[in-house]
């Protein structure tokens, strides 16, 4: 998984890139989340809401390279050796990434 810019401090200490084991888009959101140090904060940043049926808004992800509003949605099932790029849109992004 690819993270840009804001994301990389606010969920991986920095990291711009992790490996997460997951089965679809929503699994490996979850797992991230779950994995966070500031779980509530990573809750809100990644979801719409606490029933975790949306991403947020302004987060955009990536299946190799491919929006999954043309794919499944958070339902995109993952492969190994499929690479997931998130980023942040808008005011919750910032340049740099």
């Amino acid at each position: 998984m690819r993270l840009l810019a804001g994301l990389r401090d606010r969920l991986a200490g920095g990291s711009h890139a992790l490996e997460v084991d997951a089965s679809s888009v929503r699994d490996l959101l979850t797992r991230l989340v779950g994995e966070s140090p500031d779980f509530r904060a990573a809750e809100e940043l990644v979801f719409e809401s606490a029933t975790r049926d949306r991403a947020a808004r302004d987060l955009r992800i990536l299946v190799n390279g491919r929006s999954v509003q043309f794919l499944a949605g958070l339902d995109t099932n993952l492969q190994s050796n499929d690479t997931v790029t998130l980023h942040l849109t808008g005011a919750r992004g910032y340049p740099g990434g």
